[in-house]
C-alpha cells in the first residue's frame, strides 16, 4: 500500500523520501502498518515532532496496532527521535493531533485531582493553622511592644486590629467611634485611616445626613456634639446661644422613608393641624473657639407663644450643659417674637439677664439688626442730643454736593442707600455704610469749608459715635488695627470709658417725629443700652476664667444668616423655601458644621491620643446598621405612574378611572393567572356589581376609610401604618388566593394621600392669608 506524501510548508525537497515499506509487527495477527523512512544516506536526521510523547524507537515487536513513523531532518539538533500514534489507515493528517490533544487532558484531569486532594488535606489543618496564626500574632503584637517606640507600637497595634475585624458594613456604633477619633485629631485622622480601615469623612457625612432630624433637640446631634466638645479645652467650650426665624412657603409633604407628614406646626413635644409660615433656628456658637453648629428647629404657624419659645430655649441651654457646653448669652433679633420674649424674660437696661440653674446668661441684640432699625428710625425722625440735632436731610444735603464733586469724599454713598428698596432695607451693609467714618469725614470737611451749615455739626457727630461703637461690637480679629476699636475687646480702660460714654449718649437722646413731637414708644435705644450693659457683664464673667479677648462678632447673627442663605440656596434661590426643603438643606448644615473641625492643643499628643483610642477599642461586629430605617417604609411599592393619572373629570367618572388603574397595576404584578384576567374583564365590562366580590366596592370603602381616619392621623407618627392597619379590617373576596390585595391596599394608600396633598398644596398657592388651619 502506498501513501503519497506532501511537501512541508519549509519547502522541503520530496527527493528526501526513498521508499514506503508496509511491515507486519505481529506475524500471528495481520496488520498493515506503515512506516516512512528516510534515505539511507541520510544519516544525521532528526524526527519531526508531532505528538508529546518521545520515546525510541522499539526494537522488539510491540502489540499489534497501525502504527506509523515519521522520520525528517531537522536544523540543529541531529539526534534521531521518533513519534508514534494510532489511527486507521484511511485517517485524515489533520486528525493526527486529535490524540495528542487528549493525551494533555488527562495530564490536566490527573494534575486537578492531585490539586483537590491537597485542599481536602488542607481543610483539615484549617482551623489548628487559624490558632497558630492568632498566637504568632499576639507574640507580635508583644515583641512590637518591647522593641519599637511607643507610638509605632500603638500604631501597628491599631492596624492589627483593623485587619482582624470582619468586612462587613460599618455599624452605627463602628461610625460613631470614627466620629470620635476625627473630632479627636482631625489631621492624625486623615493619615491613620487608611492604615486602620477607618470610615472617610465623606462616608462620616453620609452617615450624619442619614440621620433622622424632626422638630426639636435631636439626640442624635448633641451625642455626636458631645464627642466634638469633649476634644476641646475648658474655654473653647463657652459658647452663646443664636436664636432667630425664617419664613416658609406652605407646603405638605409625605415623607415615606419616614411616614409621615411635613409642615405642620411641630415643635418636637407639640404638634398642631396647623400650615406651618416659619421656622425658629437655634444655633450654638464658641465665644472663644471657632465651632458653630445649628442643633434644633422648630415649625410654627406665624405666630409662636411666647411661653412655649422660652421652654424651648431653656431645654436648648439645660441639653447644651449637660453634653459640656456652657451658654453665657442669648443672641436674638428686634422682631416682635423676641421683644415678647425679652419682656417675659423681665430684660431691662439695669438687668439684662436672666437664670438657668443658678447660671447667668446675658440677653443681647443682634447689633447688625439694631444697625438697621436706628437707620430706618433717623430716616423718619429728627433726633436731639446735648443740645444738638442729627437730621437724615443733612445726609441727603451732602450726598448732592458730594456726588458733583471730581473726586467725591464718600464714593460709595449711592441712592440705594438714601432711599433703599425691599430688598436693600434688610441689607446691613447699607445701613452700615451711612454710619461710616467716611460720611463724618466728608461732613466735618463740608463744614469746614462752608458747604454746609454748622447745625450739621449733630449728625456728623451722631454718624462718628455708632461708627464707633459698631467697630467695637463688631470685632473680629485680635490683631491690631488702624482704627481705635478695630481689634478683639480687651475690656481695657479706653474701651470701657467709651462704653460708658455711650450709654450716657443714648440716655440724652430724644426722637421727635416731622411734626415737633416727642416720641417715647420707640424703645431702639434702651435695646442698644441693655445690648452694651450685658457684653461689659459678659467681659467681667469671661475675664474671671482667665480669657484674653472677645471677639464681639460671634455675639452677632452672621453665623445664622449665612445658614439662611445658605438653605435659601440650596432650596433653588427661594425667598420662602417649603418645609421639605428646609429640612434637607438643615441637614446638610449640621453635617457640614460638625466635620468642619480644626483640632486644638498639640497635634502630637491628639495623635497619641486617638492611638491609644483605637489600640483600646474592641470593634464589635455587629451588623446594626439603621435596619429600622428601613423597616419604616411600610407602604413601599413597586415604581407606578399614579401621578400621571388626570382626575379632573365627574366624580364617577375619575373613581372608575382609578379603580381600572389598580386593577390594571394588580394584574402587572399578578401574571399569567386566567381567573383574575377574567374578572378584570368582568368587572370593567359590568355595570351590575355584586356585593359580595365586586372590586369597585372595595375600593369604594376603602376610600371612606380614609376620608374617616387620615384627618386626625394626618399629624401623628406612622402615618401609613396606621392606616394600612385600618385598611386591612376592610372585607374583600379576591378571585383568586394568589391575588395582591397588599399591594392593592397600599397603591391605594399612596396614591390617595399623594392627590390628597397635591389638591390641598394647589389650594395653599392662592392668595388666602385667612387660610391656615388644615382641612383634608
Amino acid at each position: 500500500m502506498l501513501l503519497g506524501i506532501k511537501t512541508d510548508n519549509d519547502n522541503k525537497s520530496t527527493s528526501d523520501v526513498q521508499c514506503i515499506e508496509e511491515t507486519y509487527m505481529d506475524t500471528l495477527t495481520p496488520s498493515t502498518s506503515s512506516r516512512i523512512f528516510l534515505k539511507q544516506d541520510c544519516n544525521n536526521t532528526d524526527v519531526i515532532d508531532l505528538t508529546s510523547m518521545d520515546f525510541p524507537i522499539p526494537s522488539t515487536p510491540t502489540i499489534p496496532s497501525k502504527t506509523i513513523s515519521v522520520c525528517a531532518t531537522q536544523n540543529g539538533d541531529r539526534t534521531p527521535k521518533r513519534r508514534y500514534w494510532n489511527i486507521s489507515t484511511q485517517t485524515p493528517e489533520a486528525w493526527i493531533y486529535v490524540d495528542s490533544f487528549f493525551q494533555e487532558k488527562r495530564q490536566m484531569e490527573k494534575s486537578e485531582i492531585r490539586a483537590d486532594s491537597l485542599v481536602v488535606k488542607r481543610r483539615k489543618t484549617f482551623h489548628a493553622d487559624k490558632e497558630r496564626d492568632h498566637i504568632n500574632l499576639d507574640e507580635f503584637k508583644t515583641a512590637c511592644v518591647n522593641l519599637l517606640p511607643h507610638n509605632s507600637a500603638l500604631l501597628v497595634s491599631a492596624c492589627i486590629n483593623a485587619c482582624e475585624k470582619s468586612k462587613t458594613k460599618k455599624s452605627f456604633e463602628d461610625k460613631q467611634f470614627a466620629l470620635e477619633l476625627f473630632f479627636m485629631a482631625s489631621d492624625a485622622y486623615r493619615s491613620y485611616r487608611p492604615l486602620c480601615l477607618l470610615p472617610t469623612v465623606r462616608q462620616l457625612w453620609r452617615h450624619i445626613r442619614n440621620w433622622d432630624m424632626p422638630p426639636g433637640l435631636n439626640d442624635n446631634v448633641f451625642n455626636a456634639l458631645r464627642l466634638k466638645i469633649k476634644s476641646l479645652t475648658s474655654q473653647e467650650r463657652y459658647c452663646s446661644l443664636c436664636v432667630n426665624e425664617m419664613r416658609l412657603k406652605p407646603h405638605l409633604f409625605y415623607n415615606l422613608s419616614r411616614d409621615r407628614i411635613i409642615g405642620f406646626h411641630n415643635t418636637g413635644t407639640e404638634k398642631r393641624r396647623t400650615l406651618t409660615r416659619k421656622v425658629i433656628v437655634i444655633m450654638a456658637c464658641s465665644l472663644i473657639g471657632d465651632w458653630k453648629q445649628p442643633i434644633a428647629y422648630y415649625f410654627h404657624g406665624g405666630t409662636c407663644r411666647t411661653d412655649i419659645l422660652k421652654d424651648l430655649i431653656f431645654q436648648a441651654i439645660i441639653k447644651l450643659k449637660s453634653i459640656g457646653a456652657t451658654v453665657y448669652a442669648l443672641t436674638t433679633s428686634t422682631s416682635p417674637t423676641f421683644l415678647r420674649l425679652s419682656q417675659l424674660l423681665e430684660i431691662s437696661v439695669e438687668c439684662p439677664s436672666f437664670l438657668i440653674n443658678d447660671v447667668k446668661v446675658l440677653y443681647i441684640f443682634d447689633v447688625t439688626r439694631l444697625m438697621r432699625v436706628t437707620r430706618n428710625v433717623f430716616k423718619t425722625h429728627e433726633l436731639y442730643f446735648r443740645e444738638k440735632r442729627a437730621s437724615w436731610m443733612d445726609i441727603e444735603l451732602f450726598f448732592r454736593r458730594d456726588s458733583q464733586m471730581r473726586l467725591p469724599l464718600a464714593p460709595k454713598l449711592s441712592v440705594g442707600h438714601l432711599e433703599p428698596n425691599k430688598c436693600q432695607k434688610v441689607d446691613t451693609k447699607y445701613a452700615i455704610q451711612v454710619f461710616s467714618s467716611s460720611i463724618a469725614a466728608g461732613l466735618s470737611t463740608h463744614i469746614a469749608s462752608g458747604e454746609l451749615p454748622m447745625e450739621t455739626v449733630g449728625t456728623m457727630e451722631f454718624i462718628h459715635h455708632f461708627d464707633q461703637l459698631f467697630d467695637i461690637l463688631n470685632s473680629s480679629t485680635s490683631k491690631s488695627n488702624t482704627k481705635n476699636f478695630g481689634q478683639a475687646f480687651t475690656g481695657n480702660l479706653q474701651e470701657m470709658n467709651f462704653l460708658q460714654q455711650t450709654l450716657d449718649f443714648f440716655k440724652s437722646i430724644k426722637i421727635v417725629d416731622r411734626n415737633g413731637v416727642c416720641v417715647k414708644s420707640i424703645k431702639c435705644f434702651d435695646r442698644w443700652q441693655m445690648t452694651i450693659n450685658a457684653i461689659i457683664q459678659l467681659w467681667n464673667v469671661l475675664k474671671e476664667h482667665q480669657v484674653l479677648f472677645l471677639c464681639t462678632k460671634k455675639l452677632n447673627h452672621e453665623a445664622i444668616e449665612r445658614i439662611f442663605r445658605s438653605i435659601r440656596r440650596q432650596s433653588g434661590n427661594r425667598v420662602k423655601p417649603t418645609p421639605i426643603l428646609f429640612t434637607r438643606a438643615f441637614k446638610n448644615l449640621v453635617s457640614k458644621h460638625l466635620l468642619e473641625h480644626s483640632s486644638g492643643g498639640d497635634s502630637a499628643v491628639n495623635g497619641r491620643k486617638m492611638l491609644k483610642r483605637i489600640a483600646s477599642k474592641s470593634f464589635s461586629v455587629s451588623t446594626l446598621a439603621e435596619v429600622s430605617h428601613r423597616a419604616q417604609v411600610v407602604l413601599n411599592v413597586p415604581a407606578t405612574n399614579y401621578r400621571n393619572i388626570d382626575l379632573r373629570l365627574p366624580e364617577k367618572s375619575a373613581f372608575k378611572r382609578v379603580c381600572e388603574f389598580l386593577l390594571n397595576e394588580c394584574l402587572r404584578v399578578h401574571v399569567n393567572c386566567d381567573v383574575c384576567i377574567a374578572y378584570a374583564a368582568k368587572e370593567n365590562n359590568s355595570s351590575n356589581k355584586d356585593a359580595s366580590n365586586s372590586f369597585n366596592l372595595y375600593i369604594s370603602s376603602l376610600e371612606g376609610t380614609f376620608m374617616r381616619n387620615f384627618e386626625k392621623l394626618s399629624i401623628e407618627e406612622n402615618l401609613g401604618a396606621q392606616m394600612l392597619q385600618l385598611a386591612q379590617e376592610t372585607n374583600y373576596k379576591p378571585p383568586c388566593s394568589d391575588f395582591p390585595v397588599a399591594f392593592l391596599v397600599k397603591l391605594f394608600l399612596r396614591m390617595r394621600i399623594y392627590f390628597t396633598l397635591l389638591r390641598h398644596n394647589k389650594i395653599c398657592k392662592e392668595p388666602r392669608s385667612s387660610f391656615n388651619v388644615v382641612e383634608l
